[in-house]
């Protein structure tokens, strides 16, 4: 796995090692991160349990560990990467996601889970939802997308060449949960740290934008879902149901939280990875792997709060 000490792959080394355990699976899990020592300080819990192995060493050019694995998870590239310039995030997404591609040949992987993003649509058109049949040109820059669309679109470009692997692409939208820190810039979980620490929440821009927010044990469940059963060559969008405006959102963790503090709109522009409206189509998801969402927004707050207030606490994985 790569992108295993962020807030995705966190949240799948949970619900692997928690069914590794409840069923016995014996897994053996293999995650790659550059910094084995933070992660460790970080989420002991996670980097010293019994079927986890860390590997030392960067998505772009890492040594292939020995062995044979029957899947590979490729999560890599969070959006903290925004900083590295342009022209190297999109080149380190078309060469990491290759790196990943080439290592899940060497070693024999059925496999491949490309941990992808709804960016990757651009700008949503109108009130419809994202349906995974939508299509774009890659390379064009006229339709106006941001940098870190253009680098997931190579990273899906890459993975979908010939492979001899079986690929599914997830690609996902907003989420709410554990794990979800307020640097993230997700504002979902701006909001909660506001409120959690007794403060007021300030939107920032107008709070008209519509999202949907997927709790982290919904996202994980889905996740594992796809690589497990998802068709080959398919992509599955993963995401929440809910529309909500961002006015809202911070209107509901106001509610949840009792702050009793008056939400403040401050109404200016805050351009951003995504547009007006993120909302998925859940369709392909929900007909052909047969997933729904068991944990509510509401619910999702109230446990992100509860998470927030106890950080030693341990996450939840069901409803």
């Amino acid at each position: 796995m790569t992108g295993g000490t962020g807030f995705v792959g966190k949240w799948l080394l949970e619900c692997l090692l928690h069914a590794d355990k409840a069923l016995g699976l014996g897994l053996a899990l293999t995650v790659l991160t550059r910094e084995p020592r933070r992660f460790i300080q970080a989420s002991p819990h996670l980097a010293k349990a019994a079927p986890v192995a860390l590997l030392q060493g960067d998505v772009v050019d890492f040594e292939f560990p020995r062995g044979s694995f029957s899947s590979v998870i490729h999560a890599a590239l969070p959006v903290a990467a925004l900083g590295t310039g342009p022209d190297n995030l999109e080149h380190l997404s078309e060469a990491g996601a290759r790196r990943v591609c080439e290592f899940a040949a060497a070693c024999g992987a059925r496999r491949f889970l490309q941990v992808s993003s709804g960016a990757v649509y651009g700008q949503q058109p109108g009130d419809q939802r994202l349906s995974e049949s939508l299509s774009w040109q890659m390379g064009d820059r006229s339709d106006g997308v941001n940098v870190y669309t253009r680098a997931k679109r190579r990273a899906e470009a890459v993975v979908g060449q010939a492979w001899p692997f079986e690929v599914v692409i997830a690609r996902c939208f907003a989420f709410i949960g554990p794990y979800l820190h307020a640097s993230s810039g997700v504002a979902a979980a701006q909001f909660i740290a506001q409120a959690t620490s007794g403060r007021g929440i300030v939107v920032q821009g107008t709070g008209e934008a519509i999202r949907t927010y997927q709790y982290a044990g919904d996202m994980a469940r889905w996740l594992l879902s796809c690589l497990a059963l998802g068709a080959p060559g398919r992509a599955y969008n993963i995401g929440g149901d809910t529309q909500v405006s961002i006015a809202q959102l911070a209107a509901e963790v106001t509610r949840i939280a009792g702050t009793g503090i008056p939400v403040e709109v401050v109404g200016r522009p805050t351009p951003g990875l995504a547009g007006h409206r993120y909302v998925p189509s859940l369709q392909r998801a929900t007909e052909e792997l047969g997933l729904a969402n068991a944990v509510s927004l509401e619910e999702g707050i109230r446990r992100t709060i509860a998470w927030l207030s106890t950080p030693c606490a341990n996450v939840s994985f069901t409803a």
